[in-house]
């Protein structure tokens, strides 16, 4: 199940914190409001803010082999086209000849 963070943080990047950078937190579940504990806490105009965190219980799912040569290759191709579009050709077969198992996802 999906849970939310509620804090109330610190939020004036270019000033510096007069205290503790955070002065609570709760969890509560996804789509509650913000707790009247941390609502008490906060006064308007001191610096603080309340900040919500969503916090997922997916796991990342790895990349296949194959997008990750196809996402390897674009980027090559966009390099490389970028600094000598003249050669592009030339130099992406040469660094795929040089890396063969890199640019197949492995």
């Amino acid at each position: 199940m999906n849970e939310w963070l509620y804090s109330l943080r610190w939020s004036l990047p270019y000033i510096p914190c007069p205290g503790e950078r955070e002065l609570g937190q709760v969890t509560v579940q996804a789509g509650e409001c913000c707790p009247a504990s941390l609502l008490a806490q906060w006064v308007p105009g001191s610096g603080y803010a309340i900040f919500i965190d969503f916090m997922t219980l997916k796991p990342a799912r790895p990349w296949s082999d194959e997008r990750k040569a196809a996402t390897r290759r674009r980027n090559l191709e966009r390099r490389i086209n970028r600094v000598a579009p003249l050669f592009a050709e030339e130099l992406t077969e040469r660094e795929l000849a040089a890396r063969p198992d890199y640019f197949t996802g492995k």
